[in-house]
């Protein structure tokens, strides 16, 4: 009886050992904490008032935070615009001007998908923009070359498409207010901004 009993036991104990392998095993993972999405993007447009292209560069994140439904990204952005146009508005006298403008600002953006993988994003953000400004007379008498650091502004809002985890697409419209350069015959004032532009996730 005493055998029977050790040798019942030592065949339990290959099958005990079995079940508990394959209750671990069929355990699904602890659950992971969500993670900052880093990304990297670009943006071409139109600048309505200017009547110039812009273009952008932008890198940032993709945060685990979330309200009521709106995911927020916080990221850095550089863009660059020109305008060497003597009859806009903002240049004064009889003067040829070339200005190139170069906004910097760290923006934060909410997006929320609404059916499939489209979705509505909406933002702002604030900065520093460099100015650099040549006006020349038509004589060549009187000209200038100067340049300065002013406040910039923006909000923007548009629609993505997410076409994968990693890749998405977008198309929107900003407003841009640049403060006014410290020289002479430069009011940069502010515009709207028609755009287009993708992000990679990684």
């Amino acid at each position: 009886m005493k055998n029977i009993l050790i040798l019942s036991f030592l065949l339990a104990v290959p099958a005990l050992a079995g079940t508990s392998q394959v209750m671990t095993e069929s355990a699904p993972p602890p659950p992971q904490n969500e993670m900052w999405s880093w990304f990297i993007g670009a943006s071409g447009g139109y600048l309505l008032d200017y009547e110039e292209d812009m273009y952008t560069l932008q890198i940032g994140a993709k945060s685990p935070w979330a309200f009521g439904g709106w995911s927020v990204s916080l990221f850095g952005e550089a863009g660059w615009t020109e305008n060497h146009d003597q009859s806009v508005s903002f240049l004064t006298g009889d003067e040829d001007a070339a200005i190139d403008i170069v906004p910097v600002t760290f923006n934060v953006k909410l997006e929320r998908l609404l059916a499939g993988n489209f979705g509505l994003y909406i933002g702002g953000g604030l900065g520093m923009a460099y100015v650099d400004s040549e006006l020349d007379s038509p004589l060549g008498s009187d000209n200038e070359s100067d340049n300065d650091w002013v406040f910039t502004a923006q909000a923007f809002a548009g629609v993505s498409y997410h076409v994968t985890e990693s890749f998405d697409l977008f198309a929107g419209a900003r407003w841009i207010y640049f403060d006014d350069p410290d020289f002479r015959g430069v009011s940069l004032d502010d515009d709207v901004l028609i755009e287009g532009g993708l992000h990679f996730y990684f």
